[in-house]
């Protein structure tokens, strides 16, 4: 990981121990109502590598960041070329990044233009060379990460990968995205405090099959056991029901019986609608399972800011070093991710317990 709290493992102690570094942004000012001075905005930034950088190229740079980290703990010689990678992105036009006119009409051009150019720069700058199966880019707002991990998922089931490298990067520190954010009264600021702390990260995870992972020496001892996406409706999600089904999809499939209350995990950033949404999440959770707390919550946004596309993929590192550390008190983990179009998704993570097998 890369982030404002610092890498992997430092970044999700200092999540734990309520640390935050929000700070005022160095590169953008914003002017508040009825005020002609203008102020800086707080934001939750990377420090040092991704000051100076606007849009795609900041992407690159909080890549090559989160890289250099995970060759720190896994060299990329040493991933066989039947890897498959996914690379999770913002919408290029969404964060008003410069783009040709015949791209912002034709969004799986739009995609794999922004994919190909962050990472073949980033491994450029890297000097690394990818051997590797061909990458597969993502889009679609917090819930992308979990359609990228159904992929995944696919892959590994079928066999046709050894293993994933999935990779989530985002950012809504660039000055134009700045200023969208501003005039629709979206972000935090003096004069407006409902709303959300714009931040950037970037997230690297190797995944491999569960039978076989502990004895290929993974140092982790929790796995991903489900994923659910629920693709957008049309009508307002703000009554909770869409995200609850998504709980309810991942914790009893087939009829399973009913399960232990998890530690949950949400992308919930401040905003009104999000915390309406979560306040029904909760009535509907209390309905189905009277016996639960509801009492063990994170919220990531808290210490890394929104983070987008990515903030599915924080969630999931938080939760998986909560469960490993024993600092969750849950032996699961709900990562719940609530997009702008509708779509909402759910992934259950489960801590391996010594002498089970998965």
């Amino acid at each position: 990981m890369s982030s404002c709290l610092g890498p992997l493992t430092t970044a999700c102690a200092a999540f734990r121990a309520g640390i935050s570094r929000v700070r005022a942004s160095r590169e953008f000012r914003y002017f508040p109502e009825e005020d002609n001075a203008p102020l800086p905005l707080q934001t939750c930034s990377i420090p040092v590598s991704t000051f100076g950088f606007s849009a795609a190229g900041r992407l690159v740079a909080i890549l090559g960041d989160t890289l250099e980290e995970f060759q720190r703990r896994l060299k990329s010689e040493d991933l066989g070329t039947d890897t498959a990678l996914f690379l999770v992105l913002p919408d290029p036009l969404e964060r008003e990044f410069p783009m040709r006119a015949a791209l912002m009409e034709d969004p799986p051009r739009r995609v794999e233009a922004l994919g190909q150019f962050v990472l073949g720069q980033t491994f450029e700058n890297l000097g690394m060379k990818w051997r590797g199966m061909k990458g597969r880019f993502f889009i679609g707002g917090q819930v992308a990460f979990a359609r990228a991990l159904q992929a995944a998922q696919a892959v590994l089931e079928s066999r046709s990968a050894g293993a994933c490298l999935v990779m989530a990067v985002d950012s809504y520190l660039s000055p134009p995205t700045l200023s969208r954010l501003v005039r629709e009264r979206r972000v935090k600021t003096d004069d407006f405090p409902v709303g959300f702390i714009p931040g950037e990260v970037g997230v690297v995870m190797l995944l491999r099959p569960a039978a076989g992972s502990r004895r290929e020496g993974s140092a982790s001892s929790v796995f991903i056991q489900q994923v659910h996406v629920s693709e957008p409706p049309a009508s307002n999600q703000a009554e909770g029901r869409a995200l609850a089904f998504c709980v309810e999809r991942v914790l009893q499939p087939q009829g399973a019986p009913a399960p232990e209350e998890p530690l949950l995990v949400s992308d919930h950033n401040g905003e009104q609608r999000r915390a309406s949404e979560w306040g029904s999440l909760l009535v509907h959770l209390q309905a189905a399972h009277p016996d639960w707390k509801l009492e063990n919550a994170w919220f990531p946004a808290i210490g890394f800011g929104e983070t987008g596309a990515a903030s599915g993929a924080v969630g999931s590192c938080v939760s998986a070093r909560g469960l490993e550390r024993g600092y969750a008190r849950a032996r699961s983990a709900l990562v719940l991710s609530t997009s702008e179009d509708g779509a909402r998704a759910a992934i259950l993570l489960n801590k391996l317990q010594p002498g089970a097998r998965s």
